[in-house]
């Protein structure tokens, strides 16, 4: 009977995900293909699009079906699966690089979760969307999606998935001229959306990404001739501290991290003039670059120490604005 159905399509939607998990995208396909054809004989003739037409995306209809009776409620559970099941089809064919076929799927699944009023869904079906223009290098539209998805996520307040959609939409706007800012502001929602998760690891990856990031931005204006603020300098140095002193406490998941963090350390130091704290952080980081037998890293070290003293001379040269 279709209380038996619906167990089958439940156990088909665990065994899909699973199978999705161990990189098994075939098997997932075909756990959700039955999975959805189960489902479908769950719906009477039209109940599926009378259930629907019924629902407008407010919280209050969901509640008001509900409080249907059984029968009703059971019919909320069976198009709450089949968004679920359509959600992770869109994916798997995205693995697969079946892109249209995705599309399909995932605007379907999104549909359903707007008349659901899952937010966290919906948030996932536009990061997937976007996903998809990144494979096809619709940036534009890409953006428009992921930026969406940040707003969705961030409403739901689901910070594991708005950190996931912000660490695709960061590396956007790091290729984009004239994206600076925004960009800066998505590393500071990451951050926040990693504290609120609680993944420390992932907060000072990003506060290093962030530092470097910045950083970068730093040299080419030194390059460019134009002025350093020093504010700014501060606060890309503050970044990259932050990071430093979680690696020093905790290590990483690589021990490449460490001097990473050393090297932009010393880097930063030598923007603020600070030609001691330079030397020291640049000294510590060949060190380790040494006992990790990195020769590239003991290279890049010892390229900028001896930076420092050319890079002084031009900081020198080049008036830095002091804060008022």
């Amino acid at each position: 009977g279709a209380e038996c159905d619906f167990e089958i399509v439940q156990t088909l939607l665990e065994s899909a995900e699973a199978a999705r998990a161990t990189q098994q995208a075939d098997r997932a396909l075909a756990y959700s293909d039955e999975g959805l054809s189960t489902l479908s004989s769950f719906f009477k003739g039209a109940s599926r699009d009378t259930l629907l037409s019924s629902l407008d995306g407010t919280q209050e209809k969901v509640v008001e079906v509900m409080d249907g009776g059984e029968a009703c409620e059971k019919s909320l559970d069976a198009l709450v699966t089949e968004a679920q099941l359509r959600q992770l089809r869109g994916e798997l064919l995205l693995d697969l690089g079946k892109l249209s076929e995705a599309e399909q799927e995932l605007e379907i699944a999104r549909t359903l979760s707007v008349k659901l009023c899952d937010d966290v869904a919906v948030g996932r079906c536009l990061r997937s969307e976007g996903m998809r223009l990144l494979m096809k290098k619709e940036l534009n539209k890409a953006e428009e999606k992921l930026e969406a998805a940040v707003k969705c996520c961030h409403q739901a307040e689901d910070p594991k998935e708005e950190a996931a959609t912000l660490k695709l939409l960061i590396p956007l706007y790091k290729a984009t001229t004239n994206r600076y800012d925004r960009c800066c502001e998505c590393f500071h929602q990451m951050l926040e959306a990693l504290q609120a998760e609680g993944d420390m690891e992932g907060v000072s990856a990003t506060l290093l990404d962030l530092g470097n990031f910045r950083l970068n931005r730093h040299l080419n204006d030194t390059t460019g001739g134009s002025e350093l603020e020093f504010a700014e300098l501060e606060m890309t140095d503050l970044d990259l501290q932050g990071a430093l002193q979680y690696y020093q406490e905790n290590g990483g998941e690589d021990p490449s991290q460490l001097p990473e963090v050393l090297v932009s350390v010393g880097t930063i130091k030598m923007l603020l003039g600070d030609q001691a704290a330079s030397v020291a952080a640049l000294e510590q980081a060949k060190q380790l670059y040494e006992e990790q037998k990195d020769d590239d890293g003991v290279e890049r070290a010892n390229g900028l120490l001896s930076d420092v003293k050319r890079i002084m001379d031009k900081v020198d040269s080049t008036s830095v604005t002091p804060i008022g």
